[in-house]
């Protein structure tokens, strides 16, 4: 569980940490096409940093859902969660 080759199915990855303490959430495009998340994805895969991810559909293929729009009112992808603080920029996010 967590291990494995990144996809973008993978909802885990864990990096030899314990999912206890995974302290990042990933929200990205269910597609695997947006650029945007896609640079966040790599950022984590290359730091090797454990992160959650929740895939979330982009405007295109459907609305999103009520949980992610109460922490993201714009809906805009990607948006990244650390230990509660929400950052919904890839510039800032990758900072």
């Amino acid at each position: 569980k967590g291990g494995g080759s990144p996809h973008t199915d993978s909802t885990l990855r864990l990096f030899g940490a314990s999912e206890k303490d995974v302290r990042v959430t990933l929200y990205r495009d269910r597609a695997g096409w947006c650029p945007y998340c896609q640079k966040v994805w790599i950022m984590l895969e290359e730091k090797k940093i454990p992160y959650r991810v929740s895939h979330i559909n982009m405007r295109s293929y459907g609305p999103k859902p009520d949980s992610f729009l109460a922490k993201v009112p714009n809906g805009l992808l990607p948006a990244v969660e650390l230990d509660g603080k929400l950052y919904t920029d890839s510039i800032a996010i990758m900072r």
